[in-house]
């Protein structure tokens, strides 16, 4: 993430700078040259109204479209794709088969191609124009959409940083987030502590401490003070009731 955003910030530096320079910036251009394209709304009537247009002609003459409207249809839409802003391609792209849904039927119902006869002459007198219209929209569609994507491929950002500069910059945050090892303090050897002597003991010495005197002397312990019984003598067990 730290990469990305430091690319992100030399990239709209570098844009900044060649503001003064540049009149229009590259996501604002069109396909060719150097001039600013048509915004997106603009796009949408480039291929709505000529597709207007034709229907009206076609319908009004035929009851269903032909060939004015599927010249004008592909060539509003194709206008669009070539005059629209880089940064507004998407709905060029995809707009054909909403314009054909939004100019057929509507002409159809105002230009009284319909007869009010019932349900399924209602549906017939719609889906004929829809589908002989089909093949132009699906061609349209291809390619627009093929035009969209080579854009997209072909008008890149020209500040864009290069793989070496992509490099560099992984390299820089990598350097900055390694922590710094401390060197490893030896440890400080303790200066061992003099132990004192023990007294010695004189030759002759008793090896416990005298009774100090007038204590009285211990008393011998009575038979069976640990709890010995005399041989031969049992403790008399209660009597058991078997009743």
């Amino acid at each position: 993430m730290c990469v990305v955003s430091e690319l992100r910030e030399r990239s709209a530096a570098f844009d900044d700078d060649l503001e003064d320079y540049d009149a229009v910036p590259w996501n604002y251009r069109a396909i060719f040259g150097e001039f600013k394209g048509i915004p997106w709304w603009a796009a949408i009537l480039a291929a709505l109204v000529p597709a207007f247009i034709g229907a009206f002609i076609d319908i009004n003459s035929s009851k269903t479209v032909g060939w004015t409207f599927n010249v004008v249809f592909f060539l509003g839409a194709l206008a669009a794709i070539l005059l629209v802003q880089r940064r507004s391609l998407f709905g060029p792209m995809v707009q054909p088969p909403l314009v054909l849904a939004a100019t057929v039927p509507i002409l159809v119902l105002l230009t009284g191609g319909v007869q009010k006869a019932g349900l399924s002459a209602m549906a017939l007198g719609l889906g004929k124009p829809l589908i002989d219209s089909f093949p132009v929209m699906a061609v349209t569609t291809a390619v627009t959409v093929g035009l969209g994507i080579l854009r997209i491929f072909l008008q890149k950002n020209p500040n864009r940083p290069s793989k070496d500069e992509v490099r560099e910059a992984k390299a820089e945050v990598k350097g900055r987030a390694k922590p710094v090892r401390r060197p490893r303090e030896e440890p400080v050897e303790e200066e061992e502590r003099p132990r004192r002597p023990r007294p010695e003991r004189a030759e002759g010495a008793p090896a416990r401490r005298p009774r100090p005197e007038g204590a009285p002397a211990r008393r011998p312990r009575p038979d069976g003070a640990r709890g010995e019984r005399p041989a031969g003598q049992r403790r008399p067990r209660p009597p058991r009731d078997d009743r």
